[in-house]
């Protein structure tokens, strides 16, 4: 039996890095292994509990972008290998600048996945 797959957005591979800021403390330099428009997998973090909240950073940015990627995150699950994190609270400039930076990345998936269905015989 094939495991279905629960996710709503597709996601893009991503070998950037982000910062992590909790109240308690931060944890600086984390490696991303994949982003979507809702959220990402972090490898590691293992300190980090599932409901945690944290502000997030990006280290990349898109080069036509002034400032830091910034945003909200909280952890949804956790496993050996690592850490999802769902983005929280996202406005209109954090969600277009999360696009410019995943379309940099490969293209936004959102398109992909339109040109996915629209080659599918009906």
């Amino acid at each position: 039996m094939t495991r279905q797959s629960k996710r709503k957005q597709p996601r893009v591979p991503y070998q950037g890095k982000i910062d992590l800021y909790f109240p308690d403390r931060r944890l600086l330099g984390c490696a991303v292994q994949n982003l979507s428009l809702i959220g990402m997998w972090v490898q590691g973090c293992q300190d980090i509990q599932e409901g945690e909240r944290c502000d997030i950073e990006f280290h990349d940015v898109v080069p036509s972008a002034s400032r830091p990627l910034r945003m909200r995150g909280e952890l949804i699950r956790k496993e050996k290998t690592g850490v999802a994190i769902l983005f929280l609270n996202l406005n209109v400039r954090t969600y277009t600048d999360l696009q410019a930076l995943i379309a940099a990345q490969g293209g936004l998936p959102l398109t992909e996945e339109d040109d996915f269905l629209a080659g599918i015989p009906a």
